[in-house]
């Protein structure tokens, strides 16, 4: 395995510049499905667009709302774009059902197939609530059975890092614990069998790969993609060979995402075309080098969640799962 190295001074020049392909194995055999990215307005989105192109990005996963799309489609910029409405975090904490339900209706009345919903215990730092919610609650119940009866698949996100419990959400009383969090997804996959479900991130379960693969094995509807880039690079290159493995094993239910945005309410971005380039370079690069190749290099922007350093450890996985994690399997469960 040789090192492939990143001088820390041209890194911004590398991305931006020179070469953003450097170090990428195969680079034109692969095309890319990205099933996890941000857009929270039309602008920027022809730049970015028109930037991942150069690392075989072919099509996208919106989550916004269903308005969205007739803008981009004005602008003749919506024919790689598969949309997704996101839900109300704050009217499932306030069990706003008959909202959700109207939400739910009109994404599928403008054609939209594909919902999101966001669970993370971040969101009661914005709330009054209290106490620790349930995304399994009884009082969801109609929500819930509306998205399985119009079969619609739902991005879903359920709990965030381990480093997170034990620095932001120490207070249990109010955030629970990640153990609380996963089993009520479990009973939610339980509940509801015919909704298929992409739990974003891996599952929020990087740092388990056994428990993961628990519920995959029980869950013939559950699918996980690959969004958040550190933390998929982080937890999964400290056992490279365990992760290999476990990729394999089910390479048909794991999607590509990055996580990233069209940075709409990020002006520093907005008006530093350069900046914006470099971020979704680094991430990209970082992700097709970390699952392609076999080099190890640290990662090219920093991690804050790691008191350390972290370092890209490449899986190299074959061509049959690449082709499988980039693209084949979102085409399956999207188009």
């Amino acid at each position: 395995m040789r090192d492939f190295k990143i001088s820390e001074n041209n890194k911004f020049f590398m991305f931006t510049l020179l070469n953003p392909k450097s170090g990428l194995r195969d680079y034109n055999e692969f095309k890319i499905f990205d099933s996890h990215v941000h857009f929270w307005g039309h602008r920027n989105v022809k730049d970015f667009l028109d930037y991942v192109k150069v690392f075989g990005v072919e099509r996208i996963l919106s989550l916004c709302n269903y308005k969205l799309k007739y803008k981009l489609k004005e602008l003749d910029l919506d024919e790689k774009i598969i949309f997704a409405q996101y839900l109300s975090t704050q009217d499932f904490l306030e069990f706003k059902t008959e909202k959700l339900i109207k939400k739910i209706e009109e994404a599928y009345s403008h054609d939209i197939r594909v919902l999101k919903i966001s669970f993370g215990p971040r969101f009661l730092m914005f709330t009054r609530k209290k106490n620790p919610y349930r995304i399994d609650d009884d009082r969801l119940e109609s929500v819930y059975s509306l998205i399985e009866e119009y079969e619609i698949p739902v991005i879903i996100h359920i709990a965030d890092p381990d480093i997170w419990y034990s620095k932001k959400y120490k207070n249990k009383n109010k955030y629970g614990t990640k153990n609380d969090r996963i089993d009520h997804f479990s009973n939610l996959l339980e509940n509801y069998p015919k909704i298929k479900m992409i739990s974003a991130h891996l599952g929020s379960l990087p740092e388990n790969l056994i428990k993961l693969g628990d519920l995959l094995d029980k869950y013939p509807q559950l699918f996980v993609d690959t969004a958040s880039t550190r933390w998929m690079i982080r937890e999964l290159g400290k056992n490279v060979i365990k992760t290999k493995d476990w990729i394999t094993k089910y390479e048909d239910r794991i999607l590509f995402g990055s996580d990233l945005s069209n940075f709409e309410f990020h002006l520093k971005f907005f008006f530093s075309r350069k900046r914006k380039e470099f971020f979704w370079a680094s991430r990209y690069w970082s992700q097709r080098l970390f699952w392609e190749t076999s080099h190890q290099t640290p990662l090219p922007f920093k991690d804050k969640d790691n008191p350390t350093r972290t370092f890209i450890k490449g899986l190299s996985l074959n061509k049959t799962v690449l082709k499988k994690l980039y693209y084949e399997n979102a085409i399956k469960l999207f188009c």
